[in-house]
């Protein structure tokens, strides 16, 4: 008997409490809570790293960011590649990515049969390359000419729509055989989240880029966010992520309607949050392990499964590719470091012994500014290279917000979580290859879509 297939699909800086299922009262996610009333909704689910390039080898390998020479380069062939296992056993994979990050550059394509990055054909309006065009740009006046000579000035795409990432999954369901895995990115929610179908207007569009040019300013300037201006992005966020769930239910619809609606896996999760003023910045380029960022939403739907299960114990994204191998009947790579989640919702939890998560800040060999976030159900171990002596520790119980350092008042716990850490420190040296790990090399339009996502000054 085949397996099930399997959709996985990725939601870039997707906050978990801004879904319905997760507590939001807003109404932004129909779909997804709708997928989450007949799947398995995770309430704590941790993601491995604070950002794109450490969060997803922990998804994706398995593997934690600080092995096998970091994450910065491409992803080290010496990490273990359950997708790669996936298609040894039969499996028809395929990638469906708009991330820079995450592009056959930085070697995501491993163990692909087919792998398109869906990459804009969008340049900046060519005021933005002369002196004083970033100043026109933020006038209304500047968008109403530049229309009337028939110029498109709106800020360039730095990614393509989930409705276009979509668009192209379809294709390729349409022909496919089963049993196949389907990777799908969204990255509608990450900054700098305007929906292009309301930059219509001169005004909508000058605000647009004033937008961008003040959230820079904010990132890598120190610039100050008013109340009023933090509301004004929590909204264009929420926007984004409204626009995100509704082209989730354009899949899931397009997918109950295919020959494949019977036998198909799917599974939603981000790879992690964003930061709203929470620590003093925004975003997620900071440096941040509390859960703003690191708790993630997590929704597996499985084959005619009819309500919903909560699981409340904490689970990891470095369980997710040794959970759906487990579903496939794959056996685990070596170098895996995480464990299924089915005993979790089977009802035999002491199979299961991921209790505790770890979290990173960490780009390369090498790296100066390597954080840890050791999370149990109940406390929260941060240490910082930096600052070896001085660790935090929080009790999520008492205080979800993680404000309170409490690391006088409970030395044995984070004794105990310590010791997590210095194991995670040799484990990450024992996968440290011989000779340098190199950056690859990108070319003009990649370094400039980094940079309008944030991630270059």
């Amino acid at each position: 008997m085949k397996g099930p297939n399997v959709i996985l699909l990725t939601i870039d800086t997707l906050r978990a409490d801004r879904l319905g299922c997760y507590g939001h009262q807003g109404g932004l996610t129909p779909n997804l809570d709708r997928l989450a009333e007949k799947g398995v909704r995770f309430e704590q689910a941790i993601t491995g790293g604070s950002w794109t390039q450490a969060a997803f080898p922990t998804l994706l390998t398995s593997s934690y960011a600080s092995m096998y020479g970091g994450c910065l380069g491409p992803l080290s062939p010496e990490r273990p590649s359950p997708i790669e296992t996936m298609a040894k056993n039969g499996y028809t994979t395929g990638g469906f990515i708009t991330s820079p990050l995450l592009s056959q550059t930085y070697g995501y394509h491993r163990g692909f049969r087919h792998f398109v990055d869906l990459i804009p054909e969008e340049k900046r309006p060519f005021l933005h390359n002369i002196k004083g065009g970033q100043h026109l740009l933020q006038k209304p006046l500047t968008h109403y000419v530049s229309s009337l000579l028939g110029q498109q000035t709106r800020p360039n795409r730095v990614y393509l729509t989930a409705a276009e990432v979509n668009e192209s999954v379809y294709q390729w369901l349409d022909e496919v055989q089963d049993p196949f895995f389907a990777w799908v990115h969204y990255m509608d929610v990450h900054w700098p989240y305007h929906i292009e179908d309301k930059l219509k207007r001169p005004k909508d569009i000058a605000q647009a880029w004033h937008d961008l040019a003040h959230l820079h300013a904010v990132n890598w300037q120190g610039a100050n966010i008013t109340p009023d201006q933090r509301n004004y992005y929590i909204e264009l966020y929420e926007q984004a992520v409204h626009y995100t769930d509704a082209q989730v239910g354009q899949l899931l619809d397009y997918l109950e309607n295919s020959p494949h609606a019977d036998n198909t896996v799917v599974v939603v999760v981000s790879d992690h949050g964003e930061e709203f003023l929470e620590r003093k910045h925004w975003g997620h380029v900071e440096i941040n392990l509390y859960d703003e960022i690191v708790r993630v939403p997590l929704i597996i739907r499985l084959p005619g499964q009819g309500n919903e299960k909560v699981v409340r114990r904490q689970v990891r994204t470095l369980d997710i590719m040794p959970t759906i191998l487990d579903l496939c009947d794959c056996s685990l790579p070596d170098g895996v470091e995480g464990t299924s989640l089915v005993p979790l919702w089977n009802g035999e939890e002491e199979r299961h012994n991921g209790t505790v998560a770890i979290s990173e800040r960490w780009r390369n060999v090498g790296d100066i500014s390597h954080i840890i976030a050791v999370r149990t159900d109940s406390f929260k171990y941060i240490w910082d290279v930096y600052q070896p002596q001085q660790p935090r520790l929080y009790n999520l119980q008492a205080d979800p917000a993680e404000k309170h350092n409490v690391y006088e008042q409970f030395p044995e716990k984070a004794q105990e979580l310590q010791a997590y850490v210095d194991e995670h420190l040799r484990r990450a040296e024992q996968t440290t290859p011989d000779g340098d790990v190199l950056e690859p090399e990108l070319d003009e339009e990649v370094v400039s879509r980094l940079r309008d996502l944030g991630y270059i000054e």
